[in-house]
């Protein structure tokens, strides 16, 4: 995350006069340039890159980790950092912190899969990079976190907080060393009455325009998602030849738009309307995104968002000092059009908070939050947008009661472990065996595994008792027993320890099987899943 910004920092400040983000200081010729420029090498690079890391983004994190045992590509990490960055360079209306969870993610799933992690493993290590990546972008640690429940995985989970606090902590620390503390918002103390009247009217109004931002942003990605049939040049070109012509008249929509607002906060004018910028930045961005522009939404959203709060802030005449009054609508409205886009109302909080030092917009946020998301879910029936797109591709963003109970267990706290023998076994070892605690033994041959009870073996002995069995084999001077043929014995399958308990329990119901053998080859162990002691552990549960 830092070393794409760093680079993008770089670069930009190369192209761009006095900063990074001055894009209003270019000439009507190359802003137009720009932006088209920008679209033709990224459609290019879409044709260079095979087919199957072409999928990029937050939806792509969470199908694979629904779908695919959360096993992500490097490859598809790699799109998604060089089609961000070409995106961001041309000024294309576009967040870098969405694709920075992806790339995140790409580096906790890798790590898992390099050391052979069950899928809660995999699940920690994915969270890791998310939250990491949130607090890197925003030296928000808490907020990164939130936003790894949130967003990703729709729960919370208390079993990760230790590992993904961490990372996010760690990931702030590097992203203070590397890019300076950042300051977005010095937000003072307000004194004044922040729930009289006049002010309850300005945070209503506030929601209102939120959630008919949020409304059209869903829907205009909503009508663009069913066109994606159509080919990647006319759908890129079509995002560059739009951004070059309304960056032609507002300038301010190119880029991610935060010294658009750092300019507002500071008491400059604007020379364009705030309105028809805001209007521009919504559909400019939510184009972008829905014909495949492979971007993020997060920083954008909370460009919007601040900019509908300095609208509000200029229609009313509350009694905080203008200069305060502006600061705060400001940092309401990016908290609500975040919370209510991604439907994540404590990231969006606490990440106000971490952002600004101080806690005194709690109240009148949890207000404006708590109104726009309500009022987008139940009144609108819109989720995350996230959720939505998983949705429009057929595919689910989170699991029944059932299997995200599974989901979040160990195979070994449901599993019998089961010790590996060859088929030919002394009679010491069998004896032992009665004398311990082992319910299961697995018997080896050819590569198949066979498991036998420990009872059905003492039961094959006593019958010694009634005269030699055919069963009995010399081996090196030595009598021993041939289990497969002393006993009855059961086939099993051994599956990989990366399934997750759901997906053994689907294979099981798939292949009308009660018993099924997990396969722990780095620790070179076996244990024994049956289909009831997946009942018991749900009825526990």
């Amino acid at each position: 995350m830092t070393g794409m910004i760093e680079l993008l920092y770089w670069l930009s400040s190369a192209v761009l006069p006095s900063h990074s983000e001055n894009y209003e200081d270019l000439s009507p010729n190359f802003r137009f340039i720009l932006p088209v420029a920008a679209c033709l090498v990224l459609t290019v690079f879409w044709y260079l890159v095979p087919e199957r890391g072409l999928k990029v983004g937050i939806p792509y994190v969470v199908e694979r980790l629904n779908y695919h045992q959360g096993n992500l590509r490097w490859l598809n990490a790699f799109v998604q950092f060089f089609g961000a960055f070409i995106g961001l360079f041309g000024g294309l209306s576009i967040g870098k912190e969405g694709p920075a969870v992806h790339i995140g993610a790409t580096f906790g799933s890798r790590l898992a899969q390099r050391f052979r992690l069950s899928y809660i493993g995999v699940d920690t290590l994915v969270a890791c990079g998310v939250a990491g990546a949130i607090a890197a972008a925003f030296q928000t640690p808490l907020a990164g976190v939130l936003f790894a429940y949130e967003v990703i995985f729709h729960e919370y989970r208390l079993r990760l907080v230790l590992p993904v606090l961490l990372s996010a902590i760690v990931a702030t620390a590097i992203s203070q060393w590397i890019l300076g503390r950042i300051e977005i918002f010095e937000l003072q103390a307000v004194f004044m009455p922040l729930y009289d009247l006049e002010m309850l009217a300005a945070y209503a109004v506030l929601s209102i325009g939120v959630i008919l931002a949020a409304g059209l942003f869903y829907q205009v990605q909503r009508i663009l998602w069913s066109v994606a049939y159509i080919p990647v040049w006319a759908r890129f070109l079509a995002v560059g030849v739009l951004t070059g012509v309304v960056g032609l008249f507002y300038p301010q929509v190119l880029g991610s738009g935060y010294d658009t607002l750092d300019l507002l906060l500071t008491g400059e004018v604007l020379a364009v309307s705030l309105f028809g910028l805001i209007l521009a930045k919504v559909l400019l961005t939510s184009m972008s995104i829905g014909l495949g522009i492979p971007g993020g939404m997060i920083g954008p959203t909370f460009v919007i968002g601040g900019l509908l709060g300095a609208q509000i802030a200029f229609w009313f005449d509350t009694p905080i000092p203008i200069s305060e009054e502006l600061g705060l609508f400001v940092l309401l409205g990016m908290a609500a059009m975040m919370g209510t886009v991604f439907q994540a109302p404590l990231t969006a909080i606490v990440a106000m908070v971490e952002m600004t030092h101080t806690s005194v917009a709690i109240p009148p946020a949890i207000f404006v939050i708590v109104l726009s998301c309500i009022t987008v879910r139940l009144v609108f029936k819109q989720d995350s947008i996230f959720v939505e797109r998983m949705h429009s591709l057929g595919m689910v963003s989170e699991w029944s009661p059932v299997q995200r109970l599974l989901r979040q267990h160990d195979v070994r706290s449901v599993a019998t472990k089961v010790d590996i023998f060859p088929e030919l076994l002394h009679f010491e070892r069998v004896r032992d065996l009665a004398s311990g605690m082992i319910d299961y033994v697995a018997i080896e041959k050819g590569g198949r595994y066979f498991v036998v009870s420990v009872t059905s073996l003492v039961e094959a002995v006593q019958t010694l008792d009634f005269g030699p069995q055919p069963w009995l084999i010399e081996d090196q001077n030595r009598i021993a027993m041939s289990v497969l043929q002393a006993v009855n014995s059961t086939q099993l399958h051994a599956l990989d320890s990366s399934l997750s308990l759901a997906e053994l329990l689907s294979w099981l119901h798939q292949n009308e099987q009660h018993q099924v053998l997990v396969n722990f080859s780095q620790q070179e162990e076996l244990w024994l899943v049956t289909s009831q002691q997946l009942d018991q552990m749900l009825l526990k549960g």
